[in-house]
């Protein structure tokens, strides 16, 4: 399968580099490698192949190559700034085959609307 990828990679001071692969069209960064310097330069400056590194994961498979979409969802509380509510009962309002973030930690999450208390977060899914 082809994918519209970017890779990032980052040298830090600790003596390690860290590879990134991220899938544009689905959002997802789904391989992470961490190598030592030396494994770095080994593998692009003396073109040794098959390289190891230091620790490698992969995630997100099921979601490279699809499109990430997002909406926000809104739903009634009870109880006013309640995070632990709002992460409890967001199931019950989310359509399936979506996923709803679970931070309900900044500004625009919880609201009065008509008198009502509501949260405020965003699904997403991957098609």
């Amino acid at each position: 399968m082809k994918i519209d990828a970017q890779i990032t990679i980052l040298a830090s001071y600790n003596n390690n580099v860290h590879i990134i692969i991220h899938d544009k069209t689905s959002g997802t960064a789904f391989v992470e490698l961490e190598l030592t310097n030396e494994q770095f330069v080994n593998a692009t400056m003396n073109r040794l192949g098959n390289t190891d590194v230091m620790s490698a994961e992969v995630q997100g498979m099921d979601r490279v190559g699809k499109t990430h979409e997002y909406k926000p969802l809104e739903f009634p509380i009870t109880k006013w700034r309640d995070a632990d509510e709002a992460r409890s009962i967001v199931g019950n309002y989310c359509p399936e085959g979506w996923i709803p973030d679970m931070g309900f930690n900044n500004q625009a999450t919880f609201f009065e609307k008509e008198g009502k208390r509501y949260a405020r977060t965003t699904i997403r899914r991957w098609v």
